[in-house]
């Protein structure tokens, strides 16, 4: 199974990736370590080479732009963090006063910390904005999608990913009894 996750910073696309892949034993891939390649280019091709050697896959990121457009036109389901602004917001804050306040950390870090969860806020700001749009044109492609407005509806997530799973062994089971079949007429 392909999954796409996007969502608020401070949403849980990390967390949510980490169980998922736990639970499931799929390879999880968070578009921030791609971020270090400079050329959009490289990046995509770089993304999606990694893909490629993947059956399944979890890919989480706030990133909806070009580089990230394959993460969605190949997903089985892309699943949405929609929860309120004001929990993403407060978690994008404790997780910046956590670093403030870590004694093991110097001021320039301290400093960083602080910057980045105003950028944070002002990206969640901008990314609701953008979000009634990002959602109709998800809706218009073929892949499944699911918004997940609290963390308690990620029961209904694994229950759809255990039913696929399902499905998808019952497809193999099938055509290995096709096979087997198969291979028994033509002994005949």
């Amino acid at each position: 199974m392909k999954i796409r996750i996007i969502g608020y910073a401070g949403s849980g696309k990390t967390s949510l990736t980490i169980k998922l892949q736990e639970k499931y034993i799929i390879q999880g891939i968070s578009l921030d370590d791609y971020l270090k390649i400079k050329d959009k280019t490289q990046r995509a091709n770089t993304l999606e080479s990694r893909l490629s050697m993947l059956d399944s896959w979890i890919v989480e990121g706030v990133q909806v732009s070009p580089w990230t457009r394959k993460t969605f036109t190949d997903a089985d389901l892309v699943v949405i963090l929609d929860y309120p602004i004001y929990v993403t917001q407060y978690r994008v804050f404790k997780r910046a006063m956590t670093q403030v306040f870590d004694p093991k950390r110097n001021m320039n870090q301290k400093k960083k910390a602080m910057k980045r969860m105003f950028k944070l806020f002002k990206w969640n700001s901008r990314f609701r904005k953008r979000l009634p749009a990002i959602k109709a044109n998800l809706n218009k492609q073929p892949m499944a999608v699911m918004i997940l407005e609290s963390p308690k509806d990620e029961n209904r997530l694994h229950q759809y990913v255990k039913k696929q799973n399902r499905l998808k062994k019952h497809r193999i089971d099938r055509k290995q009894q096709v096979r087997n079949s198969t291979k028994k007429e033509s002994r005949k």
